[in-house]
C-alpha cells in the first residue's frame, strides 16, 4: 500500500508532468519560483528534486524556510488528456551533496534521460563529464513531504480548488 493516498488523476500528474514550478522563500521573505524536474517517490509519498552545487539557491532557501510548494500546471509532454493542475504544499528536507548511487537520484537521472533524450549525448561525453562534473553530478537533494494538496480540474484557476486530504499511511 502506498504511503500517500491520492486520487488517480492527481497521482498521474505527479508521475507524468515533465516539470513543476517550485517555490521557496528567500532571506527577505519573498517567494522565488523556478521550473524544476521532480521525481514522485510513490513508496515514500514524497517529491524529490536536485539542484546543482553551482546554483544552490533553492536548497539554501529551503534550509532557512522549509515550507515550499510545487505547482504542476503545464501538461506539455505528459500525454495526459485534460489533467488537473495540482499544487503540493509541503515541508522540505535538504540533503548534503548526493551520493551518485542514492536511489532517488538514480531515479531522477533516469527520468531526466527519458524526458530529455538528447542530454545523454552530453553526459556520455568523457570530456564534458570531466569538465562539468560539478554541474552534472554534484547535486543537493531536496525531499518534499506534502502537507496540503489543492487540485484545479481542467487547470481552471478561476474556480475554487478541490482540497485533497493528505493522509500518510504507515506501512
Amino acid at each position: 500500500m502506498p504511503v500517500l493516498q491520492l486520487p488517480a488523476d492527481v497521482a498521474d500528474v505527479l508521475r507524468s508532468f515533465y516539470t513543476c514550478e517550485v517555490t521557496t522563500v528567500n532571506r527577505q521573505g519573498q517567494p522565488m519560483t523556478w521550473p524544476t524536474l521532480t521525481y514522485f517517490d510513490e513508496p515514500n509519498g514524497q517529491m524529490f528534486f536536485a539542484v546543482s552545487i553551482a546554483f544552490p539557491v533553492k536548497a539554501q532557501n529551503a534550509r532557512r524556510h522549509p515550507q515550499v510548494s510545487l505547482l504542476y500546471s503545464d501538461p506539455t509532454g505528459s500525454q495526459l488528456a485534460d489533467p488537473p493542475a495540482v499544487l503540493v504544499q509541503g515541508e522540505a528536507v535538504v540533503a548534503d551533496v548526493l551520493d551518485l548511487f542514492e536511489p532517488r537520484w538514480t531515479a531522477l537521472t533516469r527520468l531526466a534521460t527519458q524526458r530529455q533524450p538528447d542530454s545523454s549525448a552530453f553526459t556520455s561525453n568523457k570530456i564534458a563529464r570531466r569538465l562539468f562534473d560539478w554541474y552534472l553530478f554534484k547535486r543537493i537533494g531536496i525531499t518534499v513531504t506534502p502537507t496540503r494538496i489543492l487540485v484545479w480540474p481542467g487547470r481552471d484557476f478561476s474556480r475554487t480548488p478541490q482540497i485533497v486530504e493528505v493522509a500518510h499511511v504507515e506501512q
